[in-house]
C-alpha cells in the first residue's frame, strides 16, 4: 500500500466543535433577555394618541421631532428647522416643507414601526454630519 502525504490542513468546524466541547463540556446556557422598552421611549419621546413627539440625537446633532401613524400603519416623519448641513446631504430632495419650520421626510421603505422610524432619521442625520 502506498500512502500519499497530502500535507496538514485544520479540521473541519464541525469536528474542532465535537472535540472542543468533550474536552471543556458544556458551559451552562445562560438565557439573555430582550428589552421590552421600545426604542423611541427609551430616547425620552413622548405619545399623544397617534402623535410621537421628541429629539433625534446623534453625536453630531440634535432636531426637534414628530411623528404622526396613520390608522392603516402610515408613518409620517417631521423635522424641525433642519441645518444648513443637512439642507447639503444627498437626502436634501426626501425633505419636504411644511408649515412652521416643519418638514416631512420622504422615506423610500415604510418603517415598519416608529421606534424604527426614528433610527432612520437618526442614521440620516449622521450620514449628513459625517
Amino acid at each position: 500500500m502506498r500512502v500519499r502525504d497530502l500535507g496538514t490542513r485544520p479540521a473541519p468546524i464541525s469536528i474542532r466543535e465535537i472535540f472542543s466541547q468533550v474536552v471543556r463540556g458544556h458551559a451552562p446556557t445562560i438565557l439573555v433577555e430582550r428589552r421590552e422598552i421600545p426604542y423611541w421611549q427609551e430616547r425620552g419621546w413622548t405619545r399623544n394618541g397617534r402623535t410621537y413627539t421628541g429629539s433625534y440625537q446623534t453625536p453630531y446633532a440634535a432636531f426637534q421631532g414628530r411623528i404622526e401613524e396613520g390608522w392603516s400603519g402610515h408613518i409620517d416623519c417631521f423635522l424641525y428647522h433642519p441645518s444648513r448641513q443637512m439642507e447639503r446631504c444627498s437626502h436634501w430632495p426626501c425633505f419636504a416643507p411644511r408649515e412652521g419650520g416643519w418638514y416631512l421626510v420622504h422615506m423610500a421603505r415604510r418603517p415598519k414601526d416608529v421606534s424604527s422610524a426614528i433610527i432612520t432619521i437618526e442614521r440620516l442625520i449622521t450620514e449628513a454630519y459625517q
